[in-house]
């Protein structure tokens, strides 16, 4: 008996200490809470000097070292963990006057508290790093070469290109040629040839174009090497030339159309033989060549006819070829009359892809023949042949790939963009009742499948120089009014400082690209960016231009404009005279600051595409809306990442909503909600055709119910949906749902306690036919994401900072067992997911994955893959790679040619 008591004496302390330190918790939370105030200003200080620290080794062409990176990510999340404890604390005190008498809620937000305190002071403490930057190769990325058919002349040329490069000699080497003979393709084979090669530190291929500058080859060189901007000239070639000095480089300078001085750029020539410097330059010009002290040049020509025959059956397919036993003799006569140029052989061969009768390959070399015009000069002869092609297209389709031209050369332009410009144009066919950006899809597929634009991953696209050089010519009635598209780059802005344009001429200006210090010096002279003088002014596109004032201020004079964007202008306010634009559109006034809608607004009768996008409007007069009844487009939507406090701001949005009704042709409507109230209002709509989503509210309860009359009415409009509704444990979706999202593309959760969603009465593979990408992002309790498994067609998931999952997927369903896994899963990308010891067992499949991601993840020690399949690479920190386990060796060579080192971007 005594050795029971003594056991339960010395037991009572280890068991009462705990009890009594929870039994404190609920009366100690004002306090638990008040003490994280000072910790966390100290941590917000750390964080301010680790991060410029950080910005000012970027700018000395430093990386961040992992380590800081990971830290710098952890005092975010904690930081919004500490404003999540506070804003609990709040509002259980307003329950209650000063005191909430809640017991379980201030143990819990008490508990959380002094949990937090403890972190906060561990992430102060670990603030004091050695270095927070260390040096790193840059990547370099596999260009695009187009047709992967390397013909023999192709490779005689590249070979004797690598020759010059592989020589002792640091010197300029030169590849010039007329446009559309494949300077730019060679010049990506001998990228691609160097991409692995350790010969060199450094591989850039940089575009110069025809506004070429010192500033723009600068600014360049500073995104493809991973450093910061400089203001001025000067200090930036310091640096980049202090990267540059001690690494041996390899600098492919695309298009060049003059001489520009590569020792102002920062690129140090002539530094004896310790390091090897190579630059190689592509220009039209042999001129150039000269000017730029080249060493050694190499003239590309037209292909010899063998090649060119190789290459353009490959174009216009065994099918056509064969499909006639005259179409080969055609062919070659074809082939003849476009002089081996391989730009020509392509869009050419293109448009004559499925021509099956003699006769239209006949009627195409007769075009052909009759475009040799004497008095011309080669390019516009090009010219003459490429608009074949064009030709081919029905009319709409013509309109909107001369539009494509309003895009500055080399640009690559969002397929979005594009439509949203088509569709402010009225040059889409809008009989999809479903979804009205369908057709301008389509439109792109025909002109991609026409090779008149080039493809640059799934939303991407853009034109080939020439090719825009083409679309500007017919757009300038082939060359008899040059002024009447106007695209204000840096050379044009020279000419307008000289009147050298015919404003009265003008119908469609663009500036999307150019150069900072020519606009400013053309602000400097007082010059007006459009004179009032251009009477027939019907489409102004800018972007990304600060100054803007004098032409908001006298827009109203343009009375024919059809067409107004001022995107990410630095805008406060409306353009003054909006009121007068009575013919106007298509307004786009994306990623400005403007706060207040003016009330004049109402007199744009005829408006039908009205983008606020990413503006932070508060007020939005009542009985505007309802007399825009020509509106198809409204986009005020917002995705920025953290929205704190309950949108007191946005009350505006929950009358707009009951508005909305008054729409009659409205068909495309994207929005941010901040209130539960106004998603309720949404909800009741009888017509709702919702395009971009997202709910960003304090949630009212633990539990998120998305309806299945809300699916119901979104199922065809739906295309991208953000959740970031706090504090939600579990989402319940579409409870007796018999709908489908049809279109939702693109679906991401910011949910910081989300820990589970259900789906009562539909398999989310049914739900989502078309989810293309998923992201997880700060869902902090959330366990996993089995449910994703059978997606049939998505494409990309990401998971960051998911900090309780232990393994991502398992299957789930006995009758599930037999369906194909990930079937179209192409990216995967797992990033500081600190628990995460297993991505899923061998049941799992991956077949169509591509490239995965792998970061911060210390417990992960095997990969669930038993061959290479489909994947590229793999990309993680060192220390991932070396701790992966491999059932044999022979698997881990087959995997170590995908392993890519995964350099941090801050």
């Amino acid at each position: 008996m005594d050795c029971i008591i003594q056991a339960v004496t010395a037991a009572i302390p280890s068991i009462i200490g705990p009890v009594l330190k929870n039994v404190a918790y609920p009366f100690k939370v004002a306090d638990n809470v008040k003490a994280l105030d000072e910790p966390i200003c100290m941590l917000s200080a750390a964080q301010t000097d680790v991060k410029a620290k950080v910005e000012n080794a970027e700018r000395q062409g430093l990386t961040q070292a992992d380590v800081v990176k990971n830290w710098l990510r952890q005092v975010e999340a904690v930081k919004g963990e500490v404003d999540d404890i506070r804003r609990r604390y709040q509002e259980r005190a307003r329950c209650f006057g000063s005191q909430s008498f809640n017991c379980w809620s201030n143990f819990s937000i008490s508990k959380d508290a002094a949990k937090k305190l403890t972190e906060v002071q561990k992430l102060c403490e670990d603030s004091r790093f050695e270095e927070v930057a260390i040096q790193r190769r840059p990547e370099v990325p596999e260009l695009l070469i187009g047709s992967e058919v390397v013909v023999t002349q192709e490779e005689a040329n590249r070979q004797e290109i690598l020759r010059y490069i592989d020589s002792d000699k640091n010197d300029i080497i030169g590849i010039w040629g007329m446009g559309g003979v494949g300077k730019t393709r060679l010049l990506h084979l001998v990228h691609n040839h160097y991409k692995e090669n350790s010969a060199f530190d450094v591989v850039v291929k940089v575009t110069a174009s025809k506004d070429c500058s010192v500033e723009k080859l600068q600014a360049e060189l500073c995104e493809k090497c991973g450093f910061g901007r400089e203001t001025s000239v000067e200090s930036q070639a310091r640096i980049i030339s202090n990267y540059l000095t001690n690494r041996n480089f390899l600098i492919l300078l695309d298009d060049l159309w003059g001489q520009i001085d590569l020792e102002k750029v920062g690129i140090p020539l002539g530094l004896g033989k310790q390091f090897k410097k190579k630059i190689v330059i592509t220009t039209r010009s042999e001129s150039v060549c000269y000017s730029m002290n080249v060493k050694e040049s190499l003239k590309v020509v037209g292909l010899e006819t063998k090649d060119a025959l190789r290459l353009f059956y490959e174009i216009v397919g065994d099918k056509t070829i064969k499909s006639h036993n005259l179409i080969p003799r055609l062919a070659e006569k074809v082939v003849e009359e476009l002089d081996g140029l391989p730009l020509a052989l392509v869009i050419i061969g293109a448009a004559m892809r499925g021509k099956k009768h003699p006769r239209e390959w006949e009627d195409r070399i007769d075009l052909l023949r009759k475009s040799r015009l004497k008095g011309i000069d080669e390019e516009e002869k090009l010219f003459h042949r490429l608009k074949l092609s064009y030709d081919s297209l029905n009319e709409k389709s013509q309109h909107c790939f001369l539009v494509c031209s309003l895009w500055p050369e080399d640009d690559i332009i969002k397929k979005i963009d594009l439509i949203r410009c088509w569709l402010g144009l009225g040059l889409l066919d809008l009989s999809d009742a479903r979804n009205i950006y369908n057709s301008g899809y389509d439109v792109i597929s025909e002109l991609l499948s026409a090779c008149l634009l080039e493809e640059v991953g799934s939303k991407e696209v853009r034109m080939h120089d020439i090719i825009r050089d083409m679309a500007l010519w017919i757009a300038h009635d082939e060359g008899k009014e040059k002024d009447k598209w106007v695209d204000l780059n840096e050379s044009v802005l020279k000419q307008m400082r000289h009147k050298n344009i015919s404003w009265s001429c003008v119908e469609r200006v663009s500036l999307t690209r150019y150069d900072p210090d020519g606009w400013l010096q053309f602000q400097r002279e007082g010059l007006p960016l459009i004179p009032c003088d251009a009477t027939k002014l019907q489409f102004v596109r800018v972007r990304s231009l600060t100054g803007m004032e004098a032409l908001v201020q006298n827009v109203g004079i343009f009375r024919d404009l059809v067409f107004l964007e001022l995107s990410r202008c630095n805008l406060i306010s409306f353009p003054q005279g909006i009121s007068e634009l009575v013919k106007l559109e298509h307004l786009n006034l994306y990623g400005n600051k403007i706060t207040s809608v003016p009330e004049e607004l109402k007199h744009v009768r005829n408006l039908r595409f009205l983008s606020l996008r990413h503006n932070p409007i508060n007020s939005f007069p009542k009985g505007v809306l309802p007399e825009l009844k020509e509106l198809m487009v409204l986009d005020l939507y917002s995705d920025y990442p953290f929205h704190s406090g309950s949108g007191d701001g946005e009350h505006w949005k929950t009358w707009l909503i009951n508005e909305l009704s008054c729409l009659s042709k409205l068909r495309c409507l994207s929005i941010d909600l901040r209130q539960p109230t106004q998603f309720r209002n949404l909800l009741e709509l009888s017509n709702l055709p919702v395009r971009k989503l997202r709910l960003n509210y304090v949630n009212e309860t633990d539990t998120l119910e998305i309806p299945s009359s809300f699916i119901g009415k979104v199922q065809d409009s739906l295309y991208k949906l953000q959740l970031a509704v706090n504090p939600v444990r579990k989402i319940v979706i579409g409870s007796n749902c018999q709908s489908r999202l049809r279109n939702l593309e693109f679906l991401s959760f910011i949910m910081f306690v989300l820990e589970m969603i259900e789906w009562p009465n539909i398999a989310p593979e049914d739900l989502l036919p078309m989810l293309h990408d998923l992201k997880f992002n700060l869902c902090g309790r959330l366990k996993d994401v089995s449910w994703t498994i059978y997606l049939p067609c998505l494409r990309k998931l990401e998971l960051f900072i998911c900090v309780h999952i232990v393994q991502l997927f398992e299957r789930v369903g006995g009758s599930g067992a037999i369906k194909p896994t990930f079937p179209s899963l192409i990216e995967l990308l797992l990033e500081n997911l600190p628990e995460m010891e297993i991505i899923c067992d061998k049941s799992i499949t991956f077949p169509s994955l591509e490239e995965v991601k792998i970061v911060e993840c210390p417990k992960l020690k095997k990969l669930p893959f038993q061959s290479r399949g489909k994947l590229k690479t793999i990309e993680t920190e060192r220390e991932c790679w070396e701790r992966l386990e491999w059932e044999d060796n022979d698997l881990k060579q087959d995997f170590q040619g995908l392993y890519r080192l995964y350099h941090p971007v801050f």
